[in-house]
């Protein structure tokens, strides 16, 4: 490893002389060009979301919405094609550039070195796309909130089945009327949400019920609570609607009410003759919150985006590792090329990125997590910049053990047959 530091400290000009080439010759002659580099991941995003997340259904959990797992497919896919491109690329860096080791005097250790760094580079001209889109969902856009209707399926004669919204029977003296309030995603604070009541009943005279529910930052949801009101008076069967007028974040007074899609929740409350005395009194409605699962995290930003120079090092380290060893390998084994493009497949399925790694666990495989320092790099990554956490202290020493292990036995594998290389070439 002294070795590789020593040259590219003694060479870091041409180093950087190489990165810049490849950079502009990535997209010469382009109209866009680095743009591209911001396209890429998100045409990869939409492909695999649609794949995973509308047709397969993945979630990552019960807490996390569709924009919420979104983005954390695209932290994975961002940081994942950084680290395929540069196998790919690095494994045939020698070959590719036989004339310059067989014709001159040329440091080889910098070609699979530039290829590394050039791909880190280009990454993070796609990482503030991902953080633009933390700063909105997160600080700025206030979740929608919605309310789910009961429904249940019919079925009609000679045609298929069919959802269709049946109305809640509840009578006087039912029950309490539950009306679930969900919100698609975690917010940094929490949020108000106030209630419209409309219909044949009264609110205060047929039922009670809140005006104003408060959905703390760790819920996922809000059962609104309300208490039909039993009196002696033939009314007839009454409704009752439910309608979300306004969001806004609980504790803000500059942000003002935002408007929501317009859903109602309809019941019909049913004529009931009165109490008998001594019965106990209604209760006065109310809400109960439901809370997320244990360890959730809603998007944020912190002071820990000041650990990305660390995990760009971590990357580094770990990946050029892994390009000096196949580099080398590749002259003497001509089919290492097309290993590592079956290989990279297999191991992308094998790394998180689509799935939550909590599924792998309880298939009985989380021995495969244990082994993947990709998982360990990407978690990390996501931990960063998705949730303005610090990543796991364990996860990242393990890392960069690992990273100066490997560097440390393919630097040396690679000087102790460059000699030989431009041989072989």
């Amino acid at each position: 490893m002294i070795l590789v530091l020593r040259s590219f400290l003694n060479n870091r000009r041409l180093l950087w002389d190489f990165v810049k080439r490849d950079l502009r010759a990535r997209y010469v002659g382009s109209s866009m060009g680095f743009f591209w580099s911001v396209i890429f991941p998100v045409v990869n995003l939409v492909v695999y979301h649609f794949v995973f997340r509308t047709v397969l259904n993945t979630r990552w959990s019960d807490s996390q919405g569709a924009t919420e797992v979104a983005l954390v497919m695209l932290a994975g896919i961002v940081i994942w094609q950084a680290f395929a491109e540069t196998l790919t690329r690095s494994t045939s860096s020698l070959i590719d550039n036989s004339n310059l080791i067989q014709k001159v005097v040329f440091p080889s250790e910098l070609l699979p070195a530039f290829l590394v760094k050039s791909s880190l580079i280009n990454m993070m001209i796609g990482v503030p796309v991902l953080l633009i889109a933390v700063t909105w969902f997160g600080f700025v856009d206030v979740p929608r909130t919605y309310m789910h209707v009961p429904h249940t399926t019919v079925q009609h004669e000679g045609a298929p089945d069919t959802h269709a919204r049946i109305p809640v029977l509840q009578h006087e003296q039912g029950d309490v009327l539950r009306v679930p309030i969900a919100i698609e995603r975690g917010y940094r604070g929490d949020v108000r949400v106030t209630l419209e009541y409309s219909g044949s009943a009264e609110h205060g005279k047929d039922f009670l019920g809140p005006t104003q529910v408060l959905l703390p930052a760790t819920a996922r949801g809000v059962d609104l609570l309300l208490q039909p009101l039993p009196d002696d008076e033939v009314e007839g069967d009454e409704e009752i609607i439910v309608r979300i007028v306004g969001v806004e974040p609980g504790g803000l007074a500059e942000v003002g009410e935002i408007p929501q899609v317009q859903h109602d929740f309809r019941a019909t409350l049913l004529d009931d003759p009165a109490p008998p005395p001594g019965a106990a009194p209604a209760f006065a409605g109310g809400s109960e919150p439901r809370m997320r699962n244990e360890g959730y995290k809603a998007l944020s930003l912190s002071w820990s985006l000041l650990l990305i120079p660390l995990m760009l090092l971590l990357q580094f380290l770990f990946t050029l590792s892994l390009a000096y060893f196949l580099s080398v390998l590749n002259v003497f084994l001509r089919d290492t090329q097309h290993l590592v493009g079956v290989g990279v497949v297999v191991w992308m399925f094998c790394t998180p990125i689509f799935y939550p790694a909590h599924l792998v666990e309880r298939a009985g495989y989380g021995w495969l997590m244990q082994i993947n320092p990709m998982h360990w790099i990407i978690e990390s990554w996501r931990q960063i910049l998705l949730y303005g956490a610090w990543p796991d202290l364990m996860l990242v020493l393990r890392t960069g053990l690992l990273s100066v292990v490997l560097l440390t036995l393919s630097g040396r594998f690679f000087f102790s047959q460059k000699a030989r290389i431009p041989d072989l070439l």
